[in-house]
């Protein structure tokens, strides 16, 4: 049976259904090859094409002694069983997962691969499948993430890197380091998330060439991909690989927003009395009004919002590299990686209706009592509301490329080892927005409608409105723009009273480029088999420097005289508009035609005293946008460890582990604008200087670990650590920008020059029984205490100072929830105080703790008799809890962490074929936002996938593969505090693909 099976070791294709997908442990890449007893030093995958040296960083820790050998399989079955024996012999707690037989991660990208991962969960918030994950329970920018082992330039902009961004066919392996060793990259305060790319001499000559389709159900898209590889020995010391990978990207995904939810006025609740009487006071505006119930008013969905975005792109990674081996005791070798993903014909489809306090309302249905206390109407008619054609060209790229380049030499008594790498990315998000509003009016402006929003089932949901169109591009007496006050709009009359129709143009621009350039080197000494097995050091020396800019742009120039009826077109999404399973949404949904339209509005002209953004645009230099995101941060890290490695025996029992000091000296730059002067409204690049801020600060880092092998099949670990994690350089700026009025309102970010890292202590603990040959049952348990976490500013003190000068605000005081001040506003209808609104954030003083335990059950079924033998499969379960206080005194919440979260994975496979189902569910969790509008926190429905992967292998040398990912037809809904007031729904729909491979 052996050799039969080591017979279709080329293949590489006997369980294509999936490797390792549910959250198996990985440290190395899979064996492809019968071994009896594993190398501590050399592993092979089981895809051929993908072999690699171990990690280095955990080299030299011995084989368990007594360890009962393992039954040797190859291809799906032995990526278990590798994972498993990597994992047994390991010092660190880790896991991870490794691509199958095909040389692929059966999942639609790297982040949802990686939620097959205990202690990970991915957020499907993020759009444009950017796959964004949290670990161990917290946030995806708080882990690191590195490329063999060292850091690299992240596509970044605002959050974590969109691991959308990389094609995960160049990878062999991705590794999640938990309780990371002194010699660990930091910065990831969760751990680290190291993609793999095997070096040259590890893998078997030969070449491999995929073909595939991805068909997405919503929308009837579908996309093209492919992928080619050969690896090369040139001699037996000397080698080469290259893998190229294309994707097309052509997916969508449909939303209903219920946007804005606001309290019926009392005139409203007059009109309504037979509902809402009850809940109003009697009052000259509704005499009818009782407030038998309750005066504190009934709210209902004010504005709602059907929202499409298309996807349209390309993706194109590359991988390739050398290694030279020209001693036994000396190699050396480059590895590089490419990826751009491109996406410039992404659009926003969205249509808006907006019954609001100016719009006639008939309630449909009684008022519903909220769990928070709240009063809900939820089905009404309406008239007169403000409808918007709203349509976005929303371009998107992201693109990162690096070198590595490692040598080593090593010995029975010494290993020196070093690596320099250099990187750079950028990220680009291109926004272009043009809308047809048509307002509401006195007397009315022709448009009624029906909502029936659902009361929590989406199922139940109706928007039926008229007349159809609702909106328009005519302007009889053409258009005239709002000018310095209201930059970014034109009415179709110059007198206020006239206006029924509003076109608004305008976008934000960002862009972000990253560079990282190090270089480090380490030197190991082997003391034999006393206490100590080895004493190593090493110094690192890291350059980071991330640019930033960023628009908001205005109306002023564009051609309103080209605007012509073709401008607008019904919506390509409006009829089959979530397929069917969103209730009955309306078809009366018109956007632009923007590669129509755009061209024929393109400024000519530019604003006095200003300049034109990169895509041609007015830029509005009075804008918030302008001086927060025009910065570039620079922080030069130098860092010394030392650790060391021991082992011995204590009573028969083999204790091994490590235990190190990290320490790093940072120094960090910013290069800021600064507002000193205001020209006009619209402002100028002249009214900004370059401020400079540095702050140096250092980091002591101590960590230890200690595993004890019990028996052969039990193991215990245990992990005492420090990290830390630098701030996201655009979520925060050290300037305080100060808006322009808006009306009465002043409002002002604080920047804080001073914000520093946060910084956790933690402890890890883990019992692992191997209870037969390539199965596990195993528990970790985690405690994470995090020092100086960032959080909004509370104080009032900062938030409303006395002493407004500085904001050219006079005093200013409190007055309930207000901050007023003493200067008048006179450009209203009545003499108002100026009203300041500021919020900034801060380093808050209370430690928040997270908790956590991770259960991960792994068992093959080959002791099974006849045809049941072929089964397996798996089972992992999270649960995280978060304690402590925020800034507020409030307690603690950190977004997108689910308490529970669980794979439940199960598998049948053959050396012909292979089939896989995973089922991935996670529990409601919060939002980033603090709150809304109207008070109550907003969190994520729980939420359940069913995904399959299924192969076939059709010859020795080709297989075919096929994919199915939402098989539940799962929705992604939030809420706000109650499941009945939904805020957003989305939905993905099913998507299906089929692979070809053939090896050469």
């Amino acid at each position: 049976m052996r050799n039969a099976i080591s017979g279709r070791r080329r293949t590489a294709v006997l369980l294509c259904a999936t490797a390792l997908a549910g959250g198996a442990p990985l440290t190395v890449w899979a064996q492809a090859a019968p071994v009896s007893t594993p190398s501590p030093t050399v592993a092979t995958p089981a895809n051929p094409d993908q072999t690699t040296a171990a990690d280095p960083r955990t080299q030299n820790d011995a084989t368990a002694e007594g360890a009962t050998p393992d039954v040797v399989v190859t291809g799906f079955r032995q990526s278990y069983a590798d994972a498993i024996r990597t994992k047994r012999n390991d010092v660190e707690i880790s896991d991870g997962i490794s691509s199958d037989g095909l040389g692929r991660f059966p999942d639609l990208n790297v982040g949802e691969a990686l939620q097959r991962v205990p202690g990970v969960q991915i957020n499907r918030e993020a759009e444009g499948r950017n796959a964004t994950i949290n670990l161990r329970g917290l946030p995806g920018e708080y882990a690191r993430l590195t490329l063999n082992g060292v850091a690299f330039a992240e596509p970044i902009l605002t959050d974590a890197a969109p691991l959308g961004a990389f094609n995960s066919d160049i990878f062999s392996a991705i590794r999640i380091e938990k309780s990371p060793m002194a010699n660990a990259q930091t910065g990831g305060l969760s751990g680290n998330v190291d993609l793999q790319i095997a070096p040259a001499l590890g893998r078997k000559d030969g070449g491999f060439a995929k073909a595939g389709y991805e068909y997405n159900q919503l929308g009837k898209l579908g996309a093209p991909s492919g992928t080619i590889g050969y690896n090369y020995h040139i001699s037996e010391n000397l080698a080469v690989f290259g893998v190229l990978a294309y994707r097309r990207e052509n997916f969508r995904r449909d939303t209903l927003q219920y946007n804005t939810y606001s309290v019926f006025t009392p005139a409203q609740a007059q009109a309504n009395a037979a509902t809402l009487g009850a809940f109003y006071p009697t009052s000259a505006a509704c005499p009818s009004c009782t407030g038998s119930q309750s005066t504190t008013g009934v709210i209902y969905n004010s504005q709602l919002r059907q929202y499409s975005r298309l996807n349209e792109g390309d993706l194109l990674t590359g991988a390739g590299g050398f290694e030279f081996a020209p001693t036994d005791t000396t190699k050396f070798g480059v590895t590089g990686f490419y990826t751009d993903r491109n996406q410039p014909k992404t659009r926003q489809l969205i249509m808006i209706y907006a019954p609001n306090q100016d719009a006639g309302i008939t309630t449909l249905s009684a008022p519903e009592k909220l769990s928070d206390g709240r009063t809900v109407v939820q089905d009404y008619s309406f008239t007169n509301p403000d409808v918007v054609s709203s349509t976005r060209l929303f371009g998107q790229q992201q693109k990162s490329w690096g070198l590595n380049a490692n040598g080593e030499w090593k010995t029975e008594d010494w290993r020196i080892a070093s690596v320099s790498t250099y990187s750079k990315a950028a990220n680009r998000s291109n926004e272009s927005q043009l809308d047809f509003n048509t307002q509401p009016r006195s007397g009315g402006n022709g448009v009624a409608g029906t909502l029936i929003t659902g009361s929590g089932n989406v199922e139940n949901f109706s928007l039926v409105v008229n007349p159809n169109p609702s909106t328009t591009t005519v302007a009889p007496n053409g258009w005239f723009w709002g000018g310095l006050g209201d930059p970014t709009s034109y009415y179709d009359s110059a007198t206020p009273a006239l206006r029924r129709n509003r076109i608004q143009f305008t976008g934000t621009q960002s862009y972000a480029t990253n560079k990282v350039a190090a270089t480090q080197a380490d030197i190991e000494r082997f003391l034999g088999d006393g206490f100590l097995s080895s004493v190593q050091m090493g110094f690192r020396y890291e350059h980071n420097k991330y640019v930033s800019e960023g628009f908001r742009t205005s109306a002023f120039g564009i051609q309103t005289q080209n605007i012509d009826p073709k401008f607008l077109i019904q919506s390509p999404t409006a009829n089959d508009f979530f397929q069917g399973n969103g209730g009955q949404t309306t078809t009366n949904w018109q956007v632009t035609d923007v590669e129509y339209a755009f061209p024929k509005l393109q400024p000519v002209t530019v604003f006095p005293g200003g300049a034109l953004s990169p895509l041609g645009y007015n830029i509005r230099y009075n804008d918030n946008a302008y001086a927060q995101f025009n910065f570039t941060n620079q922080t030069d890290i130098a860092a010394i460890y030392g650790q060391m490695k021991y082992e011995f025996e204590l009573g028969g029992i083999r204790i091994r582990g490590n235990g190190g000091l990290r320490y790093e000296l940072a120094k960090n730059k910013v290069l800021a604008l600064n507002r000193v002067a205001l020209t006009g409204t619209i402002g100028s690049p002249a009214d900004f200087r370059t401020d400079t801020y540095r702050q140096n600060y250092n980091k002591l880092l101590p960590s230890f670990i200690a595993v004890a092998d019990l028996t052969d099949k039990l193991i215990v670990r245990g992990a005492a650590y420090k990290t830390y994690v630098r701030p996201q350089p655009r979520q925060f700026s050290p300037v305080t920008v100060v808006g322009s009025p808006n009306g009465n309102i002043v409002t002002a970010i604080l920047g804080n020059p001073n914000l520093k890292p946060y910084d956790a202590t933690s402890f890890d603990t883990s019992i692992e029984w191997y209870n037969r040959p390539n199965g596990i049952v195993s528990l970790a348990l985690f405690q994470k205490r995090i020092k100086g976490l960032i959080g909004q500013i509370t104080d009032r003190s900062l938030l409303c100072p006395a002493d407004g000068s500085a904001y050219g605000l006079g005093t200013l005081t409190v007055n309930g929830d207000q901050c007023q001040s003493s200067l008048i506003f006179t450009g209203g209808p009545t003499p108002t105080p100026f009203l300041f609104v500021a919020s900034g954030v801060l380093n808050q003083d209370n430690p928040v703790t997270v908790r956590g335990a991770e259960f991960n059950l792994q068992q093959n079924l080959d002791f099974l008799p006849g045809v049941l033998k072929n089964l397996g499969g798996g089972f992992n379960y999270a649960i995280t809890g978060i304690s402590g206080k925020g800034p507020n005194g409030a307690p603690a919440t950190l977004p997108g962490v689910s308490k529970h979260n669980m794979n439940l994975i199960g598998y049948y496979e053959t050396p012909v074929y292979g089939v896989r189902l995973v089922y991935n569910y996670r529990t409601a969790y919060d939002l980033a936002s603090a709150g809304t509008f109207t008070g109550a926190a907003r969190s994520v429905k729980a939420r359940g996938q069913l995904d399959l992967s299924a192969s076939y292998n059709v010859t020795s040398f080709f297989s075919l593969s096929f994919d199915a990912f939402n098989l539940t037809n799962a929705l992604r809904q939030e809420f706000e505090n109650d499941p009945r007031l939904l805020r957003r729904v989305d939905y993905d729909g099913r998507t299906f693909a089929i692979t070809g491979r053939a090896t050469f």
